[in-house]
Parts: C-alpha cells; sequence; structure tokens
C-alpha cells in the first residue's frame, strides 16, 4: 500500500432480529449444530478498527447502514445451505435434513415468496501512515 494509502473493508450481514425469519433461522441452524459460534451477531466488528490501529492505521472511521434484502423462499434456503453454519460445518447427509427443517418451518411460519432479510452493511476506513 502506498504511503497515505486507504484501508477499507465492508462487510454484510443478516441480523437475527426478534421474531424475524434471520432469528428462526439461527435457532434452526443451532439445533442442527449447536457447536456454531457465529449465531447472534450484530454486523458490526470493533475489533477490526483495534486491529487496523494496532496494525499502524490511522484515522479510523466507521460506518453502518440498515436494509431489508429481499429474497425468495428458495434462495434464501440457498444462502442457508452455503453459510458457515450449514454447507460450510455440517457433512452432505446434515445439511439435507437441515434444509427439510427450514423448508417446513418456512411454509408454516413464514409463507410467501419475497421475503426481505434484516441486513447491515458495516464499512470501517483507515488511512496508512505517510512515509517520513
Amino acid at each position: 500500500m502506498k504511503p497515505a494509502g486507504r484501508l477499507a473493508i465492508c462487510h454484510f450481514d443478516w441480523l437475527p432480529l426478534p421474531d424475524s425469519l434471520v432469528a428462526a433461522t439461527e435457532a434452526l441452524i443451532l439445533s442442527h449444530n449447536p457447536d456454531w459460534p457465529l449465531a447472534g451477531g450484530t454486523g458490526t466488528y470493533p475489533q477490526w478498527e483495534r486491529d487496523a490501529t494496532a496494525a499502524g492505521f490511522r484515522n479510523p472511521q466507521t460506518f453502518s447502514f440498515d436494509i431489508d434484502e429481499p429474497y425468495t423462499a428458495e434462495a434464501w434456503r440457498g444462502r442457508i445451505r452455503a453459510s458457515a453454519g450449514v454447507g460450510g460445518s455440517l457433512p452432505p447427509e446434515k445439511v439435507a435434513a437441515f434444509d427439510r427443517d427450514l423448508a417446513a418451518m418456512m411454509a408454516q411460519d413464514f409463507p410467501g415468496e419475497r421475503l426481505l432479510m434484516p441486513h447491515r452493511c458495516w464499512g470501517l476506513v483507515c488511512r496508512r501512515p505517510s512515509a517520513r
């Protein structure tokens, strides 16, 4: 990176807000994968700001905004099958069992083809010190 160059990190996370399909999905993931450590996220990463500062970056600025990201039922199921808590850590037969349970839960408790899922975009921008 050039002296005085900028570092930008952005992350896009679902938010498990109470009574949302996201929260219900996380609960289902935990029922199939109790050791999954990523449930209950807030979509913010204060440790990344501390790490960047410790690495010598200066003038850290963070930002965030929340949006409802549209998914179809099938797209949400695919997104979750590919997630770290399911496809990234369970064997194929357990992924299939999870997906059946997710489909049933969605049909019963969250019917509809267009689903709005709460998400947060969070970012950090900081500057590398100038060369002396």
